[in-house]
């Protein structure tokens, strides 16, 4: 539990006092003798100065909620200065021991930072600060050293990072020989089992490969297995990365604030980012477990061999990270499908923080809590960003500069100047002003105007980005734009071309002895923009049907979709026939593969119409959204039942359930259709595929559907009845019914679940399942009674002194506040007001509400 702020901890970090450790660091060595309320840890560090640093007198340590037993130095015991942060002591001016004996309290430690205990199993999270509440160390990402762990306990699997070395009854020893930061340190015990599996690298060594779950879920861990052995050899192949120690060991872990921590060889996951099976886990679970196992295996590399320099320069290891593992799901699954729903991710998340309060840039310049900055801009804008060098500087370039990266590097904490400067010296380009991304908060406008003269078409471009807080200028950013030109007959003319816009305006030329050509701009998202055209619905309706460019393809239709609904919120029209008709056309379309046409007919939610109204001066309503969505759907089912009919019979996969990409695709597709159809068939097909599904993917998805037309009590009940021993899929049990909860009753259903036995609310996973179906379901947070407001506000305030990363996280939820109606606004502030009223609110909760609030 964190207690309440000092007055000078509320105090910011900034960038620009970067000052290099006092001393560098040869070895740790650590022994740690287990107890639930009393862990004590001994700590032998040898320390010498840094040439880097000026002052080497004196010795500051990190430390929270640690009882300091005894210090010596070269053996001599010391009385160090003590506060509740840290220890300061005087120190030789030359090379000297450190030991040190520390007790914590595992069991109390409910903030599931260092050192804590999950049903009864130890694990560690030290990520960012956490393992200054183990041991007193100089926690901070470039202080890097050799570890060396003895466990004592009578768990009977003792798990730390690297390489096993000695052990027996009650006791085992790692060794890793990698220098590494203290943030990357790990440690596990308790009662597992081993899914186990081997790996021969690119060099000949052989790594074993362990899965460490609890009793009775070993038979959940192949697919993870499997995933991890994928990336690997995927690394190996595309970056020329090998594994470098001889057992890389996953732990799934119930109790987790994130989805997973790179920890050098000792990866601690999230559980249900593991654990699966045909029954329990659906198509997107085990998407997710792919891409996760792979995002924390690439750390290997980008972010533990070379990690960053200071938390200011965490976009260096998770940009690079995200983006690769964005590549490897690209090439096992569909590139276009995949870029497709991690733009839609982007928008969601980034492009909705840029647009608010918490805009800020992809290297912040200043933080409070830096558990703060795990944020979609760091994460997903800092993979735009590397997918934006690799576009300018080409495929062939990119390597080569990777390459370079690695080898000057290796070992390392950088910044975000080193990685620019090893592109610069790999492809001689001046990336000066390409920094401005990593700078300049906010989503950039791209205005596109036309005009077609003496058969020549000119595109006129102009680039702006709003003002964001803090930063009310800004100043024109590199953007590699993709395009082509289509002929009004839908063929490609030209193929896809690539302009560097570096410049407010620029101009596009196209000469064509035909008719006027149609543009295709920003072809595969080519940079985090909002492109801002006037277009008519025919217009788009064109490129729906006809666009060679797979991502344009679906944009056309995503835009046709929100002008459609757009009319309907604001003026009450019917559904546009053009619309209805280009819509058809995607459906009866078999040349396109099921999981792309799934996302074509996908209409866009209501938080995402609710943004589109912002953005055009409108104030979105919130029950007027749900109501044209709910229209639009059914005229869409009306329209073209028979082809979705078709469709949700032909897509049944026949065979044993397997999580391949073309099996989740038609089930996608299948349940797409499913969607509409439930509209006007009174749930009759979801009924019969709930009853008869032999997968978690259709069940799901069946149950989904008649959530969604307020029916399904039945089948509510026999789901819970069927799975109620099952924590995960419970989650989803959860989730489906805040979420899908017709509007007037979101807060009441939300606050009836929480009254159940086994809602635990301190479980991360348990919490966000149902606070976080809340937030999801849009017109019940936003219902005009306030409800909902209301009641998250009453559980962040519960959940703060216990769990304060995972309350401040989900403060989130309020973020776009400012969006709608004066009551609306009055009674979110108000709630948020009362958060931060609350008295001894963390550190972590305060300063988010306080930049929601402005």
């Amino acid at each position: 539990m964190k207690d309440a702020a000092p007055q000078d901890a509320q105090q910011a970090t900034r960038l620009s006092d970067y000052r290099p450790f006092s001393h560098l660091i040869d070895s740790v060595k650590m022994v740690f003798r287990l107890s639930p309320d009393a862990t004590r840890v001994r700590t032998e560090i040898r320390f010498r100065p840094n040439p880097a640093a000026t002052d080497h007198t004196t010795l500051r340590l990190d430390g929270e909620k640690l009882r300091l037993i005894s210090a010596t130095i070269d053996r001599t015991p010391v009385s160090p200065d003590v506060t509740d942060t840290h220890l300061t002591c005087a120190v030789p001016g030359g090379p000297f021991l450190w030991e040190s004996e520390v007790e914590i309290a595992p069991t109390s430690n409910t903030a599931l930072e260092g050192l804590y205990m999950s049903n009864g199993m130890y694990c560690t999270q030290c990520e960012a600060e956490g393992f200054r509440k183990i041991t007193y160390y100089p926690d901070r990402p470039d202080v890097m050293a050799t570890f060396s762990v003895r466990i004592e306990g009578d768990a009977p699997v003792l798990l730390s990072n690297g390489n096993p070395g000695d052990s027996g009854d009650g006791f085992a020893e790692w060794h890793d020989p990698w220098p590494k930061p203290a943030y990357l340190f790990a440690l596990v015990a308790g009662d597992l089992v081993a899914h186990s599996g081997q790996f021969t690298t690119m060099h000949g060594a052989d790594v074993a490969l362990n899965i460490w779950v609890r009793p009775g879920d070993e038979d959940k861990c192949d697919y993870a297995l499997d995933a991890l052995i994928r990336s690997m050899k995927w690394d190996e192949e595309v970056y020329g990365r090998a594994y470098d120690l001889s057992v890389f060991n996953i732990v799934a872990v119930d109790d987790f604030n994130m989805g997973a921590m790179e920890n050098k060889g000792l990866n601690v996951f999230n559980s249900r980012y593991v654990l699966a099976s045909p029954e329990t886990a659906t198509d997107l679970d085990y998407e997710r477990i792919e891409g996760i196992i792979a995002h924390e295996y690439f750390h290997n590399w980008t972010g533990n061999r070379i990690t960053c320099r200071d938390w200011f320069q965490l976009c260096l290891k998770e940009g690079l990270t995200v983006f690769r593992d964005q590549q490897f799901s690209g090439d096992m699954r569909s590139r276009p499908v995949k870029r497709i729903a991690d733009v839609l991710q982007l928008r969601a998340r980034q492009f909705r923080e840029d647009n608010g309060p918490l805009a800020h840039p992809v290297r912040p310049e200043s933080y409070v809590e830096i558990n703060n900055f795990y944020t979609a801009t760091i994460y997903e804008k800092g993979a735009e960003l590397i997918g934006m060098l690799k576009r300018i500087v080409g495929d062939a370039e990119y390597d080569k500069a990777l390459a370079l990266y690695f080898e000057r590097h290796d070992g390392q904490a950088c910044t975000i100047e080193d990685w620019l400067q090893v592109f610069e010296d790999s492809t001689g380009r001046d990336l000066t002003q390409f920094k401005r991304w990593y700078q300049q908060p906010g989503t950039p406008r791209l205005k596109v105007t036309e005009s077609f003269d003496n058969n020549r078409l000119t595109v006129n471009l102009r680039q702006y980005t709003p003002p964001t807080p803090g930063h009310a200028a800004k100043e024109p950013q590199v953007i590699p734009i993709a395009f082509g030109f289509l002929h009004p007959d839908g063929n490609d003319m030209t193929g896809s071309e690539m302009l560097i816009m570096d410049k407010a305006e620029d101009q596009i030329t196209f000469d064509t002895k035909g008719p006027r050509p149609v543009l295709s701009i920003l072809r595969g998202f080519s940079a985090p923009v909002i492109v801002e055209r006037e277009m008519t619905i025919e217009q788009r309706a064109f490129l729906l049907a006809h666009d060679t460019d797979p991502f344009n393809r679906w944009e056309a239709g995503r835009t046709l979709a929100k002008d459609v609904l757009t009319s309907m919120v604001v003026d009450g029209a019917t559904p546009a026939p053009v619309f209805l008709s280009a819509l058809d056309k995607v459906l009866r379309d078999e040349t396109l593969e099921p999981a792309f046409r799934s996302l074509c007919i996908a209409l866009p939610g209501d938080d995402d119409m609710a943004q589109t109204l912002f953005d055009a001066g409108l104030t979105p309503d919130p029950d007027a959204i749900r109501d044209a969505r709910q229209r639009l759907t059914r005229e869409i089912a009306e329209t073209n039942g028979d082809v979705l009919g078709g469709i949700f019979d032909a897509m049944a996969v026949p065979g044993p359930y397997a999580p391949d990409a073309k099996g989740a695709g038609a089930r996608a597709l299948r349940l797409s259709a499913l969607g509409f159809l439930s509209h006007i068939d009174g749930g009759a097909r979801a009924e019969r595929l709930f009853e008869a599904a032999d997968n978690m993917t259709e069940q799901v998805g069946a149950l989904a559907a008649l959530l969604a037309t307020e029916k399904g009590d039945e089948q509510v009940a026999a789901f819970e009845n069927q799975w109620r021993d099952d924590r995960l899929v419970m989650d989803k049990w959860l989730m489906l019914q805040t979420m899908l909860a017709a509007p007037e009753r979101a807060a009441e259903v939300t606050r009836d679940l929480a009254a159940r036995a086994d809602f635990d609310w301190k479980n991360p996973n348990r919490f966000r399942s149902l606070i976080g179906g809340l937030a999801g379901n849009h017109g019940g947070l936003h219902h005009e009674s306030g409800a909902a407001y209301e009641l998250i506000a009453d559980w962040l305030i519960r959940l703060d002194p216990v769990n304060p990363q995972t309350t401040a996280r989900m403060t989130t939820i309020f973020e776009t506040w400012r969006r709608y109606d004066a009551d609306r606004q009055g009674m979110m502030r108000a709630a948020m007001e009362r958060i931060a009223a609350t008295p001894g609110l963390s550190r972590d909760t305060d300063e988010m509400v306080g930049r929601i609030l402005g």
